[in-house]
């Protein structure tokens, strides 16, 4: 009987230690880097939720329509650690203009580089990692990845 306990014991700390590891993926195989675009439209919601914080926005198509995006970006740790977890830095409602790469799958989803605010602050976001200086105090700017984007207004 122990060592049917100590068996299943054994059994459910390794599936509770692997599954995280099996559940995160790598940000290159769902985002391709090379294909990054820039979008505008209103902000519907920022979900700060592990393992990333995703921001939602509605994107006007030609037609008239709208397009809910969701840019993701780094969790809502790093976030913090970065300055960028009030509440009330991003607005909803408010436009918001932001460079990134697109799903690999085609759906409306980007890990996002750069955000323009409604107030045209612009924050520098890095692939893998918020950066050290997001809202680009030291006047560099700049993405992480080395590819260079122009802002449409």
């Amino acid at each position: 009987m122990l060592q049917r306990f100590i068996g299943a014991a054994v059994m459910a700390a390794t599936v509770a230690v692997a599954a995280p590891a099996v559940a995160h993926h790598a940000m290159q195989a769902e985002f391709d880097q090379n294909n990054v675009v820039v979008i505008s439209g209103t902000l519907k919601k920022v979900n700060w939720v592990n393992p990333h914080v995703n921001f939602l926005i509605d994107v006007p198509n030609p037609d008239g329509t709208s397009t809910t995006w969701t840019l993701v970006h780094a969790g809502p740790n790093q976030m913090r650690a970065a300055g960028l977890s009030d509440r009330d830095f991003f607005k909803v409602g408010g436009k918001y203009t932001a460079s990134l790469a697109l799903a690999r799958n085609g759906s409306p989803r980007g890990y996002v580089f750069t955000i323009k605010t409604p107030d045209e602050k612009f924050i520098y976001l890095t692939f893998g990692n918020v950066g050290s200086d997001p809202l680009n105090k030291d006047g560099k700017g700049g993405l992480g990845n080395g590819h260079p984007i122009a802002f449409q207004n």
